[in-house]
């Protein structure tokens, strides 16, 4: 099996350090906590203890308070992945290496991503919990472990997108926390405004429509759709993931260039450039 060998030196420098087991204990810790105490909290001093409507509130927020952290958390990973090698001085080993510029920003991405994905696995059995109380399906999970882990995925290709354009990390991490702002705050702060607009005045159709373009564009929403804690249509999520996949290929191509420009000597637009630029 041929394994990207810089995503094997990335697994094993991030997985050997103390930082790795802290976090994730710290989370799932965390995490714990806070799912007894909402179960708690919503069992407490009632007759039907295992009633599903209160207990699929604690699946919600827990899911939603869950894409929250790890869309915050990895920019943190990802956002410094080349702008810090080249920082280091050591991007230019790397480039001497046989491997292209995607199979480089490939490891980057999944080596940035692989601890936030095993955040959410070892939360699991946390989900899990919801089963006993009849809050959610086994397919709700699914499709919001799944999704969750895209987000992550999308997040940190973006943000390694970000740390290939920009030529430092103190701009990449500003760039990536920007792109996670606009995906989190800006389209679901511009979407419902939009929807209270269009409640307000039935024949304002326009911020209608409007209101669930920019909804779909955010993935705490996406996920509620998920779970039918809002209003969506059945395919929103195709539009979240065509709009997001269009602008991580725009930066592709950039980032390539960042690399090593040599790469698309082949195209008129781009001019040779001297193995300085790699710096």
């Amino acid at each position: 099996m041929n394994i990207n060998p810089l995503l094997r030196k990335e697994f094993r420098q991030r997985m050997r350090t103390n930082r790795a087991p802290f976090v994730i204990t710290a989370y799932t810790v965390v995490m714990s906590l806070l799912t007894f105490f909402l179960l708690y909290e919503n069992v407490q001093g009632q007759l039907l203890p295992l009633l599903p409507v209160r207990s699929e509130q604690v699946f919600v927020i827990l899911s939603l308070l869950q894409m929250m952290v790890v869309a915050l958390m990895t920019p943190a990973f990802a956002a410094g992945s080349i702008s810090g090698e080249r920082e280091r001085r050591t991007l230019v080993v790397l480039l001497t290496t046989p491997l292209s510029p995607l199979r480089i920003l490939g490891g980057k991405i999944l080596s940035s991503s692989a601890l936030l994905g095993l955040l959410l696995v070892t939360t699991l059995p946390l989900y899990s919990l919801v089963f006993l109380f009849g809050a959610a399906v086994p397919a709700e999970v699914v499709a919001v472990f799944a999704f969750q882990l895209f987000t992550i995925v999308l997040i940190a290709t973006l943000s390694v997108l970000w740390s290939t354009i920009a030529l430092r990390s103190g701009w990449s991490t500003v760039l990536s926390y920007a792109t996670v702002g606009w995906m989190v705050l800006v389209s679901g702060a511009v979407g419902y405004g939009l929807q209270i607009i269009s409640k307000r005045d039935p024949m304002e159709f326009f911020a209608a429509h409007w209101a669930v373009i920019f909804l779909s564009l955010n993935p705490l929403w996406i996920e509620a759709s998920f779970e039918a804690a809002v209003n969506a249509p059945a395919h929103a999520w195709v539009e979240f993931v065509a709009f997001y996949c269009l602008l991580a290929l725009l930066l592709t191509l950039p980032s390539i260039w960042r690399l090593r420009p040599q790469a698309l000597r082949k195209l008129p637009a781009v001019k040779r450039l001297s193995e300085q630029d790699y710096e």
